[in-house]
């Protein structure tokens, strides 16, 4: 690495340390049930222009990752600092700190280009740099655009094997659990057209109470408001989910239990890494805390900020806390795991592998070490033969690539590169004779 591109990838750390610190006080000196409400206001509308399809999905999708990269920081900031008192909406400073987000971004993916060519790592060999620089851009640049209506499909799934020590630990089980994270992903994907129903409906009653009452709208309102308690509270909470960022209190929009919620969510000020002194303070270069815990807490309600980050960060928060509550469990727990992942791809697949043969855990003998080897799925489907292995993530996937590319690099190796050898190990010995026999336990 030259004198000038040290000078470069100085004077980029500082300036991204500038803006994350003007992004901290602008976040803190505006409501933050306002900021969120304007937030996805803006996403609404994105998502309601529908002119020029063709021409605009690259765009939205564009400002649609922009969006989530802010909210990530608006939870950052929430979860970093305490509320500040006597703080007001302020549209302007909103404007400002969309620019201010989209410049980090930028800046931050500057970083990532310039820092990976002729890295000290050699952890990939020549293709080190490459590998560094798609680790440190993926880190950036990847925001959960998911089919949210399957959130409760996929966390009923992975915590069915947990569910009683779930019913033990909370009081509910997978089924309600996964429930819950479903009701929030439909109350963030159409709560605002909810809302925005609800208040018309709200409307033309008063209108209709208003006409019978042969008076003018204005004049029958306190009137109306007084013989419809619950139409009136119904109206309030569409304005608190269209202007106040309600659509994402997860306290309001799903039963799940206050013990639960506080487990994934950070009060405010609780959290002392992100913004603490030392080189990448309140950059996307350290573990943004969405990643730990995706929800936050304020006043006496929970929210997810970011609603894409309550199936990855939250699938990883809760098994975190569920194993520091029972950590006798462990080793049941690491067992459990296993049985599901390795059995996941033929049981969600096995319409599509109707007629297949199937088998799982198959051993053979390695050719070249003639040492008994075994991968842990078969799929026989006509003439076409699947091999399936899976691998269990690691927790090096949420720390940054930049401050600790040792521990990416090796979780690279154990999730894709040990599949991958397993996987040729396994084709090999097919290759080994003209006939082969594996011994597969037969599902």
């Amino acid at each position: 690495m030259n004198i000038e591109q040290e000078k470069v990838i100085a004077n980029l750390l500082k300036e991204m340390e500038q803006v994350a610190t003007k992004i901290r006080i602008l976040i803190n000196g505006i409501p933050p049930e306002e900021l969120l409400g304007y937030i996805y206001g803006q996403l609404m509308m994105m998502n309601s222009n529908t002119t020029s399809p063709e021409l605009s999905s690259d765009t939205q999708n564009k400002e649609k990752n922009e969006i989530q990269f802010l909210l990530e920081y608006v939870h950052a900031v929430l979860a970093s600092d305490v509320a500040q008192e006597y703080v007001v909406f302020d549209e302007r400073k909103c404007g400002e700190l969309f620019a201010l987000s989209r410049n980090l971004r930028e800046k931050s993916m500057c970083f990532a280009m310039v820092s990976s060519i002729n890295t000290q790592n050699k952890d990939f060999g020549s293709n080190t740099a490459d590998i560094e620089f798609q680790a440190k851009s993926s880190w950036l640049m990847l925001r959960g655009n998911r089919y949210q209506v399957l959130e409760g499909e996929f966390y009923q799934y992975v915590l069915a094997p947990h569910d009683d020590v779930l019913k033990d630990i909370y009081g509910i089980g997978a089924i309600e659990i996964a429930e819950g994270f479903q009701q929030l992903a439909n109350a963030t994907r159409v709560g605002q057209a909810n809302a925005i129903e609800e208040m018309m409906k709200q409307f033309q009653a008063a209108q209709d109470f208003a006409e019978k009452q042969n008076k003018p709208l204005e004049d029958a309102m306190e009137e109306w408001v007084e013989a419809n308690a619950q139409q009136t509270k119904s109206a309030g909470l569409a304005v608190d989910d269209m202007l106040r960022g309600g659509i994402s209190n997860v306290s309001r929009h799903t039963k799940l239990p206050s013990e639960l919620l506080a487990d994934l969510a950070y009060s405010r000020g609780e959290e002392l890494d992100f913004f603490s002194e030392g080189d990448f303070s309140g950059t996307p270069y350290r573990t943004l805390p969405a990643r730990k815990k995706p929800l936050i807490k304020l006043g006496e309600d929970y929210y997810a900020v970011d609603p894409c980050f309550i199936r990855d960060a939250g699938y990883r928060s809760l098994l975190f806390n569920l194993l520091q509550k029972k950590p006798d469990y462990k080793e049941a727990f690491k067992e459990r795991q296993k049985v599901m992942s390795e059995a996941a791809f033929p049981e969600i697949l096995a319409e599509q592998l109707s007629g297949a043969v199937i088998y799982q855990e198959v051993y053979y003998k390695d050719p070249k070490t003639k040492q008994w080897a075994e991968n842990d799925t078969l799929v026989l489907i006509d003439d076409v033969l699947y091999l399936v292995e899976a691998k269990a993530g690691a927790a090096a996937s949420i720390a940054s690539p930049e401050l600790d590319f040792k521990r990416h690099s090796q979780s690279i190796k154990d999730l894709i590169i040990k599949a991958y050898k397993q996987c040729e190990r396994f084709f090999e010995y097919l290759k080994s004779a003209d006939e082969v026999e594996p011994f597969p336990n037969f599902v």
